[in-house]
């Protein structure tokens, strides 16, 4: 343990953190607090006395002692320079985080956050490498990390505990293994600390998995906790020339011309402000292409598409960034990036002449001065209100839009683009066009880890969000929720679950209050599974088969799919479940999906029904995703905006245009498709069943000769791609094809008698009591069944004879309000 101990003084930052243990920097700011009271106030006194002897203006104060207090002054002084030493010497050690990366010594390849716990874990513990967790608890970085993973204060005492009575290697072994385990050429941070104890310790292990997070998950929850820590001490050293140098230069824009009117309407973007307010990860392709755009001598113009909240102004923080920073081509070094007021600039003028003139001065005043770079806002809006006034936007902007000295940044939503500025080919001419790419998961995670912390900083860091609900944050902006941009939608289940977690007094907020918010917005089954809900699932196939008579196979794969998705172990890029019924009319298909609708989703009206032998026609596609020449929206596309989460039961789909089928290929793979105006529609929230007769008399034959279930499977399928009713490539896309059998006659009496209970349920309701027979029951079923429409017309075989006696006897006064009666056979002739 003392070879470990003198090894250890071979890191960089171990006489900065010995010293920083005897005189910590909170003790530190406590001892410069008291010493500047002790310098300022006997030198105020000083002052006081000086301009009482040598004026009349105040009288002379006898009691105070010049020697006294200059004495007092010298020593508190030489004390303040003391511990300013201290803390310029521990700066200068820790001012570069990093490890030495090429060192062969182990603690030399320590960075300051890995260091810091080794420090505290050998002071403390001596050969018991347990006390790690200990020792990351005492430093700022350490709880971070431990609070992240979601340990409450009652759960790190317990993990204390077991990591004690836990036998695992000494510290020699551990970071033995911990040095083996980091290549050669990298840092050791102490996310490598906490993946090596993980891997080591059983206890520990438990403990993080049972917050639902993996090994990845512990290395990025450091990286996280080392980067905020990172962030906040630069921020704290204002002297660095990083910070220094941003001060603007003096009369740095007197070589350019004034823009007095310019200022008027709009607002200068500066890279302080907008670097707080926007994240610049995953846009550096935007922002790449911005900057290309711009360099072109003349039409140097971008018009940049994204949804609002998709990060549209990020990339617009992302060129202010560049420039302020001396991080871009030279020809755009001097740049100043101005946000035109549009709306307030058409709004102050009054006349189609007003507004000309007054664009036309704020234009020119851009083009003199010669190093404007002008966004707009919202441009499509802004052009259909110059519209409005008879102003053709191309006409009025064309002379700048190709002139060098200016450049113009158009944002635009998608549906506005498409709309209005792909209509104006004489607009569009002058402007490169750059889309904001969509976000995946594990970008999107980095971006909301620094927001995150500042919307924790507003709750005065009374809730932190763990890791653990981060991520569900991440894949429900993605996946479950729709309104707004990814980004946009994400900040606000940030905010409802830092707001709900303060409600509920969860500290730290874990991903089970993110489930909840989901649940309540979805109506969907998230979260935990509740002992109630557990039991349901595990006999799912007895509760399908109370409603859906004589299909095992049916209600074993909806039920096993179903299961999956509820686990949370299905792909959640495609939707919850996708599955082809294929079988006679009247087996049972439609019944399927209204039974799933209700159980998964609580209410069978989730289910939405498309007859998709209305979309034979070349237009199919059009009347689904939407026309761009009508200008009309899609059914299925806006039905997926309003509520995208439900049951889409698609109805005969072999019927259905070949261009409609093939847009399936890409929902049931990928979980999305796009609309008339490029929004991207999401179809991962919901559960989507296709049916089709094709094959049915196949079917018929196979079953009377008594084929088994996998032999009709293959048969069946074999048929479908034979005779191309449906592709093999579509086929392979849905979770399940299930074959669903004709009724034999003991289905039809099961038939007939749900059927007749929802009947007698009905007349309960209205004080009406029917009372069933067995010779009623089989009455109905042989009346009501017709081999070609299978049980289908049971139903109005029920309406047709028992409702239509039993309406004309209530009205005869002939069946009494609490009386029981019956019915015969014989009264169904």
């Amino acid at each position: 343990m003392a070879r470990i101990n003198r090894e250890f003084r071979k890191n960089k930052f171990a006489s900065a953190l010995f010293i920083d243990q005897l005189f910590s920097s909170r003790a530190r700011r406590v001892a410069a607090l008291l010493l500047n009271v002790f310098i300022i106030f006997p030198a105020f006194a000083l002052l006081y006395k000086y301009i009482a002897e040598n004026t009349t203006i105040l009288p002379i104060p006898y009691v105070i002692n010049s020697s006294v207090f200059a004495g007092m002054i010298y020593l508190a002084l030489s004390l303040r320079f003391v511990e300013a030493g201290i803390d310029c010497f521990i700066n200068s050690k820790t001012y570069d985080k990093n490890g030495d990366q090429a060192g062969k010594n182990f603690f030399a390849r320590l960075n300051y956050y890995a260091s810091e716990i080794i420090f505290y874990s050998l002071q403390e513990s001596g050969n018991d490498p347990s006390a790690i967790i200990g020792a990351a608890s005492k430093t700022k970085t350490g709880l971070a990390i431990l609070l992240r993973i979601g340990f409450n204060q009652k759960e790190f005492q317990t993990l204390e505990e077991n990591l004690n009575a836990e036998k695992i290697a000494s510290t020699e072994q551990f970071l033995s293994s911990l040095s083996i385990a980091v290549k050669d050429g990298l840092c050791i941070s102490a996310g490598h600390i906490f993946v090596s104890l993980y891997r080591q310790s059983e206890q520990f292990r438990t403990a993080v998995i049972k917050k639902n997070l993996s090994e990845d998950d512990l290395f990025e929850i450091a990286s996280w906790a080392e980067k905020t820590s990172a962030k906040e001490d630069m921020d704290r050293r204002f002297w660095r020339w990083e910070v220094l140098g941003r001060v603007p230069g003096f009369a740095r824009n007197l070589a350019y011309g004034e823009i007095y009117l310019l200022e008027e309407h709009a607002r200068e973007l500066r890279e302080e402000a907008e670097s707080e307010k926007h994240d610049l990860i995953g846009r550096a392709r935007e922002i790449e292409l911005l900057e290309s755009a711009l360099l072109k001598n003349e039409g140097a113009n971008i018009v940049l598409i994204g949804e609002p909240g998709s990060g549209r102004h990020a990339v617009l923080s992302g060129l202010v960034k560049m420039i302020s920073g001396g991080k871009i081509f030279p020809e755009l070094e001097h740049k100043r990036v101005f946000e035109l007021d549009a709306e307030s600039l058409v709004a102050s003028a009054k006349t189609k002449g007003e507004i000309e003139e007054l664009i036309i001065r704020v234009f020119n005043e851009a083009v003199r001065a010669g190093n404007i770079i002008l966004a707009i806002d919202n441009f499509p809006e802004f052009t259909r209100s110059l519209a409005s006034f008879s102003i053709s936007a191309s006409e009025l902007l064309g002379p700048y839009l190709g002139h060098s000295s200016i450049h113009i940044i158009a944002l635009a939503d998608k549906l506005g683009a498409r709309r209005t500025l792909e209509t104006e080919a004489g607009l569009m001419k002058f402007f490169e066009k750059v889309e904001i790419a969509d976000l995946d998961q594990k970008t999107l995670t980095e971006i909301l880890e620094n927001i995150t912390i500042e919307y924790e900083t507003r709750s005065q860091n009374i809730i932190l969000l763990t890791f653990a609900a981060l991520k569900k944050i991440s894949e429900g902006a993605l996946n479950y929720l729709v309104e707004g941009g990814v980004i946009k939608r994400a900040i606000e289940l940030i905010e409802e679950t830092i707001n709900e977690a303060r409600l509920k007094n969860k500290i730290p907020a874990g991903e089970e209050i993110v489930l909840e918010i989901l649940s309540r917005k979805t109506k969907m089954p998230l979260g935990e599974i509740k002992e109630d809900e557990k039991e349901k699932l595990l006999v799912l196939e007895t509760l399908l088969e109370k409603r859906v008579i004589n299909q095992k196979e049916a209600t074993s794969k909806i039920a096993a799919a179903i299961r999956r998705a509820r686990a949370g172990i299905r792909n959640t890029s495609r939707p919850i479940g996708s599955f082809l019924f294929l079988g006679p009319t009247g087996v049972g298909k439609t019944e399927t999906a209204k039974t799933l609708a209700e159980v998964y989703f609580g209410n069978v009206d989730a289910m939405t029904r498309f007859d998709m032998s209305e979309y034979q026609g070349e237009d199919g596609l059009t009347r689904l995703t939407g026309s761009f020449e009508k200008n009309e929206p899609g059914i299925l596309a806006s039905r997926m905006k309003a509520n995208p989460y439900g049951l889409l039961l698609f109805d005969e789909f072999e019927k259905a245009n070949e261009t409609v089928r093939n847009l399936f290929l890409q929902i049931l793979d990928e979980g999305f498709f796009s609309d008339y105006t490029g929004s991207r529609i999401n179809m991962r929230s919901a559960i989507i069943i296709a049916t089709s007769n094709a094959g049915s008399e196949l079917i018929w034959q196979m079953v009377q000769a008594g084929e088994n279930q996998v032999e009709l499977d293959k048969k069946i399928s074999a048929h479908i791609r034979e005779k191309k009713i449906l592709s093999p490539e579509l086929l392979n896309r849905f979770d399940a094809v299930v074959i669903f059998r004709p009724l034999a006659s003991d289905a039809l009496l099961k038939i007939s008698r749900i059927m007749l209970q929802n009947l007698q349920e009905r007349l309960k309701k209205q004080n009406f009591m029917l009372e069933l027979s067995d010779p009623l029951i089989t009455a109905v079923a042989q009346g009501g069944y017709d081999p070609s429409m299978g049980a289908r017309p049971m139903q109005r075989f029920i309406q047709d004879k028992i409702e239509k006696i039993i309406s004309e006897k209530i009205i005869k006064g002939e069946i009494a309000p609490g009386k029981t009666f019956s019915f015969s056979a014989e009264d169904l002739k």
